[in-house]
């Protein structure tokens, strides 16, 4: 159940994607790396490329979790970016603590905002969940 949960609020936050582009200039060291990360979620959306998102961007079990429940991160991406009007995202703020960061992030110019988590993982941050919804 936790499984398809995870899969459920992925699967949202990339459905749900609003209007803004992310602002990197305003981030700094490690909260750019993370910024970024979200930046490359948007990009990929937007050019279709749900193995961008889970060999660049998902952390390796979130992958596992989902090949777990019976699917493949590839087919699941897939679906989101299909069923996405928007990728525009935008990250308004980005706390890391040793290798763990968030991001909070508003989809669209009045959209939703988000918390993204992310772990440090072979040296690149990777996120392990694209929101809680606030």
């Amino acid at each position: 159940m936790k499984r398809l949960l995870l899969v459920a609020v992925m699967l949202l936050a990339l459905a749900g994607c609003g209007q803004q582009q992310a602002d990197l200039d305003k981030f700094q060291g490690a909260q750019r790396d993370v910024a970024q990360k979200v930046e490359d979620l948007q990009s990929a959306g937007e050019n279709g490329n749900p193995e961008d998102i889970c060999s660049d961007i998902l952390a390796r079990r979130v992958v596992d979790q989902l090949e777990a429940a019976g699917t493949t991160c590839n087919e699941e991406m897939d679906k989101a970016i299909k069923d996405a009007d928007d990728f525009d995202l935008e990250v308004l703020s980005v706390e890391v603590d040793g290798d763990q960061a968030t991001a909070e992030v508003r989809r669209g110019d009045d959209g939703p905002t988000a918390t993204f988590e992310f772990a440090r993982e072979g040296g690149q941050w990777r996120a392990t969940s694209l929101g809680s919804s606030s």
